[in-house]
């Protein structure tokens, strides 16, 4: 973690952060999160699509029923502060989230009252960019939307997302891949999935039970201007077996793809066309030479 974290209505330093042993969120995993990256960029840093990123944030208070309102002006605003004091040195990622550290035993939500924290860290490759991944199809299954909301980046969720993680990783394996209730695959443990499949994209529908990713969102939105059509469909464990390229998208993974599913190799294991095509696009947005970077891009000066 960097020295400072906004903490308590302003920004303090990290290691005087702390909360309760029995907050409400510490006990039962009653948080919102987001995710951005930073990336440094010769004398500025940039972030990527932080409105979406807020929005995202403010939905997943909506959804859960958190007592919580805030601006995107004044979440810019700690978020430029946050940047000026730690002045990061590399590529960075913060974590914004939405917490009660009421000391109340019940998992109950009536009467809390919700803050906002932001951390950041260094990152670099969240998972190793330089090969393809190894993955395998969890024995943990995705949590239904009727159980608890899919659409939601929610703490205690992420429990089945470490079930998961873990699983493969136990097993030598790099990532998972998780399917839902009716045997489909939905999404990697923290990544959101598109199959090229016989020349076509492939993706599983809004409505399934994976989280709305904004890296996903971007994907689509390049891949139209590719002119290379999208279909939302179920997508089942033959699918990715045989596909011509699995990708995996997330703001901390950015655009990977498989090597292989439960040891079966993807095409001949090696980046394709269009994993390579998604990351060009990337890097033209995040140097400002692409169409769609003002519009994705919030830049900040480097006062170092």
């Amino acid at each position: 973690m960097m020295n400072y974290t906004y903490f308590e209505n302003k920004i303090t330093p990290s290691n005087e952060a702390k909360i309760s042993i029995s907050s409400h969120s510490l006990q039962y995993g009653t948080t919102v999160f987001g995710g951005m990256r930073g990336y440094k960029k010769g004398n500025s840093f940039r972030l990527f699509r932080m409105e979406d990123h807020f929005e995202r944030l403010m939905n997943a208070t909506k959804i859960i029923g958190m007592n919580f309102e805030m601006k995107f002006n004044e979440f810019k605003k700690i978020i430029t502060e946050l940047i000026e004091k730690n002045k990061p040195d590399g590529d960075f990622y913060i974590r914004p989230f939405v917490y009660s550290d009421d000391e109340v035993l019940t998992p109950k939500f009536n009467g809390l009252n919700f803050k906002i924290a932001l951390y950041m860290i260094p990152l670099g490759d969240y998972l190793d960019s330089s090969k393809g991944l190894r993955l395998m199809i969890s024995s943990y299954q995705k949590f239904s939307d009727a159980a608890i909301s899919t659409k939601a980046k929610a703490g205690g969720t992420y429990l089945n997302s470490s079930l998961a993680r873990t699983e493969a990783n136990s097993r030598g394996f790099d990532e998972a891949l998780v399917m839902d209730k009716d045997w489909k695959i939905v999404e990697g443990s923290a990544e959101n999935i598109i199959v090229i499949y016989r020349g076509e994209a492939i993706t599983p529908p809004v409505s399934a039970s994976m989280l709305e990713g904004i890296t996903w969102r971007t994907c689509i939105e390049l891949l139209k201007k590719h002119n290379i059509s999208i279909r939302y469909e179920p997508i089942d464990r033959s699918m990715v077996y045989t596909c011509d390229e699995l990708l995996l998208t997330g703001t901390a993974a950015q655009v990977l793809y498989a090597e292989s599913v439960d040891d079966r190799i993807i095409t001949n294991g090696e980046m394709g066309p269009i994993c390579e095509t998604l990351k060009t696009d990337f890097e033209k947005i995040l140097n400002n030479t692409h169409s769609l970077s003002k519009a994705w891009i919030s830049e900040f000066n480097n006062n170092n």
